[in-house]
């Protein structure tokens, strides 16, 4: 028993630490030996759980892919009013979206082009899905607005956070990942709140509170 939990947890180090190397750095300059370091595990533990990097390479892709699922699903059942809903799950897929810098990405096209069509089919349609749902049960909801064009908003909504929020464009800005994070949801959600929600979503995210403070001000199910 100790040495299956031992084994899975060196597997889980490994998956986390290629991700965060790979995401950052690319893949198709960073060696078994320079994850060995990292990890200060031996290349032989790393083998034992993945033969080739190619290996880690798409378990690293399966991973991230599986988290956003993850957090559709845990946002989706949580017990908190839409406004909530909407705002965690936009900053939390935002960000999960834009760990995949473009080192890796470039390297994806160039090395894995199935994992890079693969990629594209997922934020295309597993994301625009997820969200559509989401948007749909706020125009159900009245907490969005009915006249509001779903496909648009989604295909604005991931523009603006993978042209905004990458490396280059904030080491050249002066605002932080959470300033912009914080603008982009700002800009939209004025534009496709109903006014009743606009007002609360205002009241529960620009006033200093936090997402965990909602009971504050109520449940927001319907607007006009």
């Amino acid at each position: 028993m100790s040495r299956t939990i031992g084994e899975s947890g060196a597997r889980e180090r490994i998956v986390e630490t290629g991700s965060r190397i790979f995401f950052s750095r690319g893949f198709a300059k960073v060696s078994m030996d320079d994850l060995a370091r990292e990890l200060r595990m031996s290349k032989k533990t790393i083998y034992r759980h993945f033969a080739t990097k190619e290996e880690l390479v798409r378990e690293v892709y399966r991973a991230k892919t599986a988290r956003i699922y993850d957090l559709f699903k845990e946002t989706v059942a949580a017990e908190t009013d839409f406004t909530e809903k909407l705002y965690r799950i936009w900053i939390a897929v935002g960000r999960e979206l834009t760990e995949m810098g473009q080192p890796y990405l470039e390297d994806l096209s160039i090395f894995t082009p199935g994992l890079a069509r693969a990629l594209e089919r997922f934020r295309r349609d597993e994301i625009n899905r997820n969200f559509l749902m989401l948007i749909e049960d706020g125009i159900r909801l009245g907490a969005i607005r009915r006249d509001v064009n779903k496909k648009v908003l989604v295909q604005i909504y991931i523009s603006a956070i993978m042209g905004v929020i990458n490396a280059q464009v904030l080491v050249n800005s002066s605002f932080t990942i959470d300033e912009a994070f914080s603008t982009i949801l700002d800009v939209m959600f004025d534009g496709i709140l109903t006014d009743v929600t606009r007002s609360h979503y205002r009241k529960k995210f620009r006033s200093g509170a936090t997402p965990d403070q909602s009971s504050a001000y109520g449940d927001i199910t319907d607007g006009n």
